[in-house]
């Protein structure tokens, strides 16, 4: 694993810790719950996309649709698990642990 892919894994973890004890404070255990998902969707969606790309250099042919639609199909499955087990709150959660994989690759580019 390069060391940019452990720095983005390092930042969706420590954003995803700062923003689970946030929800927590703000909107109870529900809200954490919904954070700490997103923040492993995040975390494996990453990593995905890593072993995709590297196959796909090794091999130079195109990106896998496939990978694509896993990966965001994972996104969905976790936003779809939180709005009908959890509560709104849970959603929004969700949508800021995934959206740490985003923050990350911007805060982790040097």
């Amino acid at each position: 694993m390069t060391n940019t892919i452990k720095k983005m894994l390092k930042s969706i973890m420590t954003l995803g810790t700062v923003e689970v004890f946030l929800f927590w404070f703000l909107f109870g255990y529900k809200g954490a719950l919904g954070v700490a998902l997103g923040t492993c969707g995040a975390c494996i969606n990453i990593l995905a996309l890593w072993r995709d790309v590297k196959k796909c250099v090794s091999t130079n042919k195109k990106m896998s649709v496939v990978g694509y639609l896993s990966r965001y199909t994972l996104s969905g499955a976790i936003m779809a698990f939180c709005a009908v087990t959890l509560s709104v709150q849970a959603v929004f959660g969700a949508f800021f642990g995934l959206f740490n994989a985003k923050l990350a690759a911007f805060l982790s580019w040097r």
